[in-house]
């Protein structure tokens, strides 16, 4: 329901902004993009590629407060990429940084709505998001925030450094085309990268001679917690299911369901992400939809195991499920390996018997499943927010010229 509260707010947004019929083409085209993934105006949406690359031109004095301008895309409820810069900003408000940011693409409607969304759903942040018009205010740090992003951030000057918070290899998400390349080219402009893990500054630096710090995902401590009341001795497995979404191993979770349902029949699967419009089952499921995340902890305390596939960089999930003791099974690989290990979950090569294999033997042995919970939690309760956003404003300080360069090139700060 929250979702889609805020795609009606938009699209709403939208119509008073350009009028009913081009606000409903907007949308339409919009909506035909994301559903078909056609490019409905290539001229149009990709004009932003043309331009030159515009050096720094600016000297940082500021050894207290930095001001650091992020442009950012824009974003629909649930995007744990957006949550993470907008936390981050908020802690980085507190250490006494000033912050502006710049929605690229929409209106002053949308990034009005944008603000109040930023402010409701993601982390209270102080700052009003501004709509991007090719220009920004001067800055100690310009920083990209996705390729998109990464295009305007090239063509201007008014800044002393360029960043680049890079939370996955978004050409990845591209088959071998013209947006695959569109996408690399933005790692070669000499921009100062900020990564989510050591993998992504690992192949920055490898494959794209890029400069990198990383620092490690968070979580709300407060909020991810096991949920005593919410524990059941029904066998549950939760698979985050998104079908749109190929880097979340959609296919290869369900088949892996599928072995499993054969050999422990009365488990019940639980698969937010997705509708049963999305794909028939040869399993009983249920479809708890996008859930306010004040929700979330009593339906991770709720199953006996989890399923989180991830086919370019690791997302959040897996840190929030063991922060409320459930048991996770993910696929290995490096780009899993640099968070994840088979001290806190169960790892398995990406393959339907070997993913089902794991799930089974959590769903059959209570032992096991307590191990991997209490070696979750104790990994999820090592993290510490304040550390991680520290490493995120000493890499600004490396990359202005402020810090130890030698504790940057690829490596945690």
């Amino acid at each position: 329901m929250a979702r889609t509260s805020v795609r009606l707010k938009k699209t709403w947004a939208l119509l008073r902004e350009r009028g009913v019929v081009p606000g409903l083409k907007h949308a339409a085209r919009h909506w035909l993009e994301d559903r078909m993934r056609v490019n409905a105006d290539v001229f149009g949406d990709l004009s932003f590629v043309y331009g030159d690359l515009v050096p720094p031109a600016l000297t940082s004095q500021n050894h207290a407060g930095l001001t650091i301008t992020w442009i950012i895309p824009q974003f629909a409820l649930g995007s744990g990429g957006h949550h993470n810069i907008f936390s981050a900003i908020v802690d980085l408000e507190t250490a006494g940084h000033r912050n502006q940011i710049y929605l690229v693409g929409g209106s002053d409607a949308e990034a009005r709505l944008s603000t109040e969304i930023a402010r409701r759903y993601y982390a209270p942040i102080t700052c009003e998001i501004q709509l991007f018009r090719e220009q920004v205010a001067d800055s100690d740090a310009l920083v990209a925030t996705s390729w998109e992003t990464a295009y305007r951030v090239r063509s201007l000057g008014n800044t002393c450094r360029k960043f680049y918070f890079v939370q996955d290899l978004e050409y990845q998400f591209y088959s071998e085309g013209s947006l695959r390349e569109l996408a690399a080219q933005t790692y070669r402009w000499g921009f100062y990268g900020i990564t989510g893990g050591d993998w992504i500054a690992a192949e920055l630096m490898k494959n794209f001679n890029m400069p990198c710090s990383s620092f490690r995902f968070w979580y709300d401590t407060q909020l991810y917690r096991p949920i005593p009341e919410s524990q059941t001795d029904r066998k549950r497995i939760l698979f985050y299911a998104r079908p749109r979404t190929a880097r979340r191993g959609f296919d290869l979770g369900l088949l892996a369901l599928g072995l499993v349902a054969k050999e422990v029949p009365d488990t019940e699967f639980i698969l937010p992400g997705m509708t049963p419009r999305d794909a028939e089952l040869p399993f009983r499921a249920t479809f708890p939809g996008v859930l306010a995340v004040q929700r979330l902890p009593a339906l991770y305390s709720s199953v006996t195991a989890s399923l989180v596939l991830s086919h370019t960089n690791l997302s959040l999930l897996p840190v929030e499920l063991m922060a409320c003791g459930c048991p996770v099974v993910s696929n290995r690989g490096p780009n899993v390996e640099w968070l994840l290990s088979d001290q806190n979950c169960l790892l398995a090569d990406p393959t339907p018997e070997c993913l089902a294999e794991k799930l089974i033997r959590l769903l059959k042995d209570d032992d096991l499943r307590n191990k991997y919970s209490q070696a979750g939690l104790r990994f999820a309760a090592s993290i510490d927010r304040k550390q991680e956003i520290a490493k995120i404003e000493r890499a600004f300080r490396i990359g202005l010229g402020q810090g130890d360069q030698r504790r940057g090139l690829g490596w945690p700060v």
